[in-house]
């Protein structure tokens, strides 16, 4: 059963099934992530409401649905599990706290990276001022190849390793700098 106030109308149930458990769903911001799929009907103003089975134990938090024509039925909720360090930040700090780096980077596939006399990996296009990239060394041109020991090609990529992470780690990225490769600590700090 998925529960919310869709368009105004207060405590409002809907049911269904669950037709899928880890189903990668992307926004429209590009952000990707690991979603309970149902049919329960999923409205606006359903965001935020829980999603229950039958033995009245949330589930998951209704997230989002698919819209268009020839869609039906197709909401999301995130896992209850995955919302547990959300719920103890917004209790103990009003907000949740997210690590950041503080670049804004393009995504460079061998076609691009080729026609730019680049290599394939993430190019930094901008740098936040005080940011834990600016504070690193990280500079605009540079192109992150790997994070953590682990090959990276995109933004998404780096995010999730990222976000695998706490405020105060430190991750090592290896860039490519005109030709040259060279490795950075970063300090993860606090999303603003």
């Amino acid at each position: 059963m998925a529960i919310g106030n869709p368009l105004g109308m207060e405590s409002s149930v809907t049911a269904g099934i669950i037709s899928a458990v880890n189903r990668k769903v992307t926004d429209s911001d590009g952000k990707t992530y690991t979603l309970i799929q149902t049919d329960a009907a999923i409205n606006s103003g359903n965001s935020g409401g829980a999603l229950v089975n039958s033995e009245g134990k949330v589930i998951g938090i209704n997230t989002l649905k698919l819209s268009g024509t020839g869609i039906e039925g197709m909401g999301f909720a995130i896992p209850i599990n995955s919302t547990k360090e959300i719920y103890e930040q917004l209790i103990q700090y009003s907000k949740v706290k997210r690590p950041y780096i503080g670049i804004t980077g393009l995504d460079l596939d061998k076609k691009t990276a080729d026609y730019n006399k680049l290599v394939v990996g993430i190019y930094v296009k901008d740098i936040e001022t005080f940011s834990a990239a600016e504070k690193a060394g990280i500079k605009i041109g540079d192109v992150i190849i790997a994070v953590d020991g682990k090959s990276v090609t995109t933004m998404d990529e780096l995010n999730e390793i990222k976000n695998s992470h706490n405020i105060g780690d430190t991750l090592e990225i290896k860039l490519n700098r005109n030709g040259n490769e060279l490795s950075v600590n970063v300090t993860l700090a606090e999303q603003p």
